[in-house]
Parts: structure tokens; C-alpha cells; sequence
């Protein structure tokens, strides 16, 4: 994927961006601006602040409020829905998340003003990483969910699955509610190789999405990032009754963390296996069905 989050930054951040050395570019996975502070640059190499020339050394209101309109396009109210889930999406998957002042609307989430940080999260695809767990497992595929704390790489390991099982003949749908999964469409195709035989809804909740693929798409496989209301279970319990398999991912620390979740217990036996996602070390088995 040649197109990189920060190319949508205006200068002077943008050009002190691309203009790192190789290897730090090769590396970097997160810039943050964060109001009156620096800069700061994580990835493989750890953390350091943005130093050139023309960067200033502490991030202004005004840099952030800059920033946000030429994300938006200088239209945040057509990207509410966005903003009310704190993050703005950019093309090729990336997404940047937004840290401020909440506005609420009854329980709800109204917009964001004040934005006090911007989160440039970098999007990657890593071929074939799903192939050793699917030989752990014992099965070339079944409903599995991938489970890891933030960052872990959760996001990734699904877009490889689907592709994997898609261009082995299965018919996949995505639901890719935050355009993160195949990296929203271009004019050729998605942003990310998500297989032969994949269908996208892009932008779709997943409640409705879920709904939508299994009454008119006829797939045997769904794919969906970031599950956990009992609403969302609900959905993939509904869709396993109906003979659909699902692939989904879920935030949790480890596997002690997840299996103690109550609003989990009826659902267990949606799952064929629990994988564990780390980005220390290489993708295992939690739990399996089989094996419970």
C-alpha cells in the first residue's frame, strides 16, 4: 500500500514526515498531536518527538482545529457519524482517532469540539500470517474470534483470513463499518487485497450489515472488526443459526479477561475458536469448542 496517513497532513508536519530516513519511515506506526505538547512518533523503534526546522515545538489549538478541517474536507457535519464515534477515516484503511470535548445528546455522543489530540494511526496488510493458526486449529476455517488489546494487530490478522478464505472459494462478506477492513473502495478495487470472492458493505453498522449480507448476499462467511454488545453477539449467534460462519475480532487483554465477560456466556457456542493476537509474538490458540 503506497498511500500513508500522514500525506494528509498539511505542511509543514507533512513534509517533515515524508522527509524521515528510511528506516524510521519503514517503522513508524503512530504520530500523535497532543494540545501544548510535541509532536511524537511511535513505532518499531520506540517513541521520539518530530524535530525539523520548521515544525513548531508545541502543538497549538489552532494547528488542531487546521488539521481537522482539511481532514474533513472543511465539512465535519458531513462526517457527524465519524465524529461521534471519535475518529476520522482516511483512504487506504488508515484512521486517525480524536481526542477532546464531548458534547452529549441524551446518552449519546453528539460531536466532538475542542479537539485536544489527533491520533494518525498507520493501516498495513501482512500476507499468510493466518495460515499457521489455521493448522493449529485443525480446521482451514470455522467462526473464530481474534481477540488482543489495542494496537495488537487484531485489524490485520482478520483482513489476511478473509483473504485467505475468500480466494480458497469462500464467499465473504465484510461488514467494514469504519472503512479499516479493505480500506474503503478506490477506482480499481479496495485499498487492500481482501480476495477473490469478498463482498464489501462499506460504512455499514454492524447490526444492519449483518442482516443485510445474510438476507441478500448468501455468504458463507462474514467478516466483522471490533464486536462486544450483547446486541452484536446477539447478531452473530442469529447468523450462525442461519448456517453463516463469522469472523470476528474483540478487545481483550487475555484469555481470563474475555471468559469472565457475563454478557459473553450465552454466546460461547457461536465460536469454533478464540485466537489470541499479540504484537510480541506470533497468533495462538485461546480456546477451542472442540476443546471446552
Amino acid at each position: 500500500m503506497d498511500q500513508l496517513p500522514w500525506q494528509w497532513l498539511p505542511n509543514p508536519w507533512r513534509q517533515a514526515l515524508m522527509d524521515l530516513p528510511h528506516e524510521l519511515q519503514t517503522s513508524l506506526e503512530e504520530v500523535r498531536f497532543r494540545l501544548g505538547r510535541p509532536v511524537v512518533l511511535y513505532g518499531g523503534h520506540g517513541w521520539q518527538p518530530l524535530v525539523a526546522p520548521k515544525v513548531p515545538e508545541r502543538v497549538t489549538q489552532a494547528d488542531l482545529n487546521r488539521i481537522v478541517d482539511i481532514l474533513a474536507d472543511f465539512s465535519l457535519y458531513a462526517r457527524l457519524e465519524e465524529l461521534r464515534q471519535g475518529f476520522l477515516t482516511l483512504p487506504g484503511g488508515h484512521r486517525v482517532g480524536l481526542a477532546g470535548y464531548a458534547v452529549g445528546e441524551g446518552s449519546q455522543i453528539a460531536t466532538l469540539r475542542a479537539v485536544t489530540g489527533l491520533n494518525f494511526r498507520r493501516a498495513r496488510a501482512f500476507t499468510d500470517i493466518g495460515l499457521s493458526v489455521m493448522e493449529a486449529v485443525g480446521s482451514p476455517y470455522g467462526s473464530w474470534l481474534l481477540a488482543g488489546p489495542p494496537r495488537s494487530g487484531k485489524t490485520t490478522f482478520l483482513r489476511d483470513l478473509i483473504r485467505l478464505w475468500s480466494n480458497r472459494g469462500l464467499r465473504v462478506v465484510v461488514i467494514d463499518e469504519r472503512l479499516e477492513i479493505a480500506g474503503g473502495s478506490q477506482s480499481e478495487g479496495f485499498s487492500f487485497d481482501v480476495g477473490l470472492h469478498t463482498d464489501v458493505l462499506e460504512a455499514w453498522p454492524k447490526l444492519a450489515g449483518i442482516s443485510v449480507a445474510i438476507r441478500t448476499l448468501g455468504p458463507d462467511v462474514i467478516a466483522v472488526d471490533e464486536i462486544g454488545s450483547v446486541d452484536e453477539l446477539a447478531a452473530v449467534s442469529r447468523a450462525r443459526q442461519a448456517g453463516v460462519t463469522v469472523l470476528a475480532t474483540v478487545h481483550a487483554r487475555d484469555w481470563h479477561d474475555l471468559e469472565m465477560r457475563p454478557e459473553w456466556q450465552p454466546f460461547w457456542s457461536a465460536w469454533d475458536a478464540v485466537i489470541g493476537v499479540s504484537p510480541y509474538e506470533a497468533p495462538r490458540v485461546w480456546w477451542t469448542y472442540a476443546g471446552a
